[in-house]
């Protein structure tokens, strides 16, 4: 099973590589500090099976690299390997896509027993992961999601533009773009422009 490690501490990626390699059926191919080395080096080299992960990293994130390979690359599992446990990384790690989560904490034969798990098709998930999930699962835009102009409406909200602003880049009228802000709001559960753009950003609704 072909793998790549993305982390920017090079002593993990170092302390993952040598994991791995007690295991015959696992092979590193390639590691990197960031997730858009990450990303050029898809674009021109055969796919692996298996992406591990972290999340807090300079450049491009976790989250946001899922997000991509997810879009481009459906076939690669991502198994995220963080430190972070909390409700904002959690379910966006999960909007992404990821296929796992580990924490770096984690006993070695834990870890390469998930990752075995998620090269099966399996998701998995450390148990702290498991609970914010479940709680995860009430939040407002999980419960309703946005549409994709939704979205796009919101983000230009974010970027502080008015709405005949925000009708004059999307190309639709400002009565338009009023009815979205408003189901935006009824949606996310919020009484303002503000409150929507600090939601948004929270759990990474846009880039």
């Amino acid at each position: 099973m072909k793998i790549i490690i993305v982390d920017d501490h090079h002593i993990v990626r170092q302390g993952m590589k040598f994991l791995l390699s007690t295991e015959k059926a696992f092979e590193v191919v390639a590691d990197f500090s960031d997730g858009s080395e990450l990303i050029s080096y898809l674009a021109m080299h055969d796919q692996p099976d298996l992406i591990i992960m972290d999340l807090v990293m300079p450049n491009m994130n976790g989250i946001a690299t899922t997000k991509v390979i997810k879009r481009d690359y459906p076939n690669v599992l991502v198994l995220i390997l963080s430190s972070f446990v909390d409700e904002e990384h959690v379910m966006g790690v999960i909007e992404a896509g990821a296929d796992g989560y580990e924490m770096k904490d984690s006993e070695p034969d834990v870890l390469i027993q998930t990752i075995k798990r998620v090269l099966s098709g399996e998701a998995a998930f450390h148990p702290s992961v498991e609970a914010y999930k479940a709680s995860g699962l009430n939040l407002p835009h999980v419960k309703n999601p946005l549409s994709k102009r939704e979205l796009e409406v919101l983000e230009e909200m974010s970027k502080g533009l008015t709405n005949k602003e925000i009708a004059e880049k999307l190309f639709v009228s400002e009565k338009t773009v009023k009815t979205h802000v408003s189901h935006i709001f009824t949606k996310l559960e919020v009484k303002d422009r503000t409150q929507a753009s600090m939601y948004g950003a929270k759990y990474n609704l846009y880039k």
